[in-house]
């Protein structure tokens, strides 16, 4: 394996349907690793898929992915965290109870300072003993980007996140940004779907469906 191949995320003549609807025929892209891939493209073009493919929760039908060298998809599930656009909390738990289910099911070391830093981090703290069906969307996308706060998120490869700043107010989008300038400093790799037109980072690459 070369190093190239080891360094980058490449999707070579992919194809993917959906029901009775292709999705994707013959699609080639290669990533900005590291950096901000920014994915736009209008409803229905397959934004969301692409995640979801690039995850290995949806199989393409034909082509080849490559994620840092990693051809075998349990491999990549370590190297990786997925925020889906709409929440995956659980109603009937708290902020606080939903993140520690999620870091046990990662294998993730977690105690009650390391979720309170996280939650601080975008400013809804006081919030961590709420029943997530008492929260606002802002606030349930808050909690759900905290999850990108935790030093082991750090450690990955790649951040998929689908439509992230969605019901985020000025103030969570500021905080996002930081995180993610983080993470890129870090040499790590965002694969962001977006509808909005002003970007406000300086490494990155737009990929139109």
């Amino acid at each position: 394996m070369t190093s190239r191949l080891k360094d980058n995320m490449i999707l070579k003549n992919i194809s993917l349907t959906r029901g009775l609807k292709t999705i994707f025929s013959s699609l080639n892209i290669e990533f900005l690793c590291p950096g901000l891939n920014i994915i736009k493209g209008e409803n229905g073009s397959g934004k969301t898929s692409l995640l979801m493919m690039i995850s290995t929760l949806l199989q393409e039908d034909r082509g080849t992915i490559i994620r840092f060298g990693k051809l075998k998809k349990n491999d990549w599930l370590n190297e990786h965290i997925l925020i889906k656009q709409n929440s995956s909390l659980s109603d009937e738990l708290t902020i606080e109870e939903n993140l520690k289910i999620w870091c046990g099911l990662n294998g993730w070391d977690f105690n009650t300072d390391k979720i309170e830093k996280s939650l601080k981090n975008f400013g809804i703290l006081k919030y961590k003993n709420f029943l997530v069906s008492e929260c606002s969307s802002g606030i349930k996308k808050k909690a759900e980007l905290s999850k990108l706060n935790f030093d082991e998120s750090f450690k990955l490869k790649c951040w998929l996140l689908d439509e992230p700043l969605n019901h985020l107010d000025e103030n969570g989008k500021l905080s996002l940004k930081k995180i993610m300038d983080k993470f890129i400093n870090m040499n790590g790799t965002i694969l962001q779907t977006s509808h909005e037109k002003k970007i406000n980072h300086k490494n990155f690459k737009i990929i139109k469906l």
